[in-house]
């Protein structure tokens, strides 16, 4: 009986010192799991950080580039529409000093400075209503797009426009935003599409507002037209953190839909 019970106790102790052996490789491999599983989590958040960073900075890169593009056209506006009629005044009014000249050639002259000074107020008005539409701030976004829409329709392209926005639930840089966006597809598809029919479709649901533009032009034809297309775009729509979807192919037009969440 003795030796049976030695042989007991033994077995016993070995059972224990596998336990406490399964129990401390157990702890060690939950630490290691633990460890590793927070690296993979530490790295995930570091890509999604890295992520987000590199999309403020594409939307500061656009919007730079959107506001570099519009002091260089404000630029070239004012020197081509400005400052050469500004010129023709200038060479007119110097040479009516002039003492030998007829009651004809005073005339002619002054006729050229009153027409020139009518054109350079006509473009001073056309600049300053490209910087800040006075129907905008006066009317609101519908009438303002509603403007811009006869000016461009006509013979050569038909445009079906909607807007029924809930124009005061909007602030004025948030209108101005949505403007500049239709401004620049109106551009786009002016300049490159080859389009003869444009759709502009502003409308609410309940919780988000929707525009929906579309042309039957040829398209874009790679992708990176599509980049240089939508990158002033998209630095606006970030801003009134939309989203926006884009379907194009070659030769079948393009749709925009775009939805801003109402705040």
């Amino acid at each position: 009986m003795p030796v049976i019970l030695q042989i007991s106790n033994t077995s016993i102790n070995y059972i224990a010192i596998g336990l406490m052996i399964f129990i401390i490789l157990f702890s060690i491999g939950m630490v290691i799991f633990f460890l590793l599983s927070r690296k993979r989590i530490t790295e995930a958040d570091l890509e999604v950080r890295d992520t987000q960073i590199k999309a403020q900075k594409d939307v500061m890169s656009a919007t730079l580039v959107t506001q570099e593009k519009e002091r260089q056209r404000i630029a070239r506006d004012l020197h081509d529409e400005i400052s050469a009629k500004l010129n023709v005044i200038a060479m007119n009014t110097n040479m009516l000093k002039e003492e030998s000249l007829s009651v004809e050639e005073r005339e002619m002259l002054i006729s050229r400075i009153e027409t020139a000074t009518g054109k350079t107020l006509e473009n001073a008005r056309k600049i300053a209503h490209n910087l800040l539409p006075p129907v905008l701030e006066k009317f609101g976004l519908c009438a303002a797009l509603t403007e811009v829409v006869k000016s461009i329709k006509g013979d050569k392209i038909d445009i079906h426009f909607s807007c029924d926005w809930n124009e005061e639930q909007l602030n004025p840089d948030s209108q101005l935003h949505v403007y500049r966006v239709i401004q620049e597809l109106l551009n786009n598809t002016i300049k490159y599409a080859q389009s003869d029919k444009v759709s502009i479709v502003l409308h609410e649901e309940e919780h988000n507002r929707l525009i929906t533009y579309s042309d039957n032009g040829i398209g874009f034809q790679d992708n990176a037209q599509i980049g240089l297309g939508t990158s002033n775009i998209s630095s606006r729509v970030d801003l009134l953190n939309g989203i926006y979807h884009l379907e194009t192919s070659d030769g079948n037009g393009v749709t925009y839909t775009f939805k801003f969440p109402k705040t």
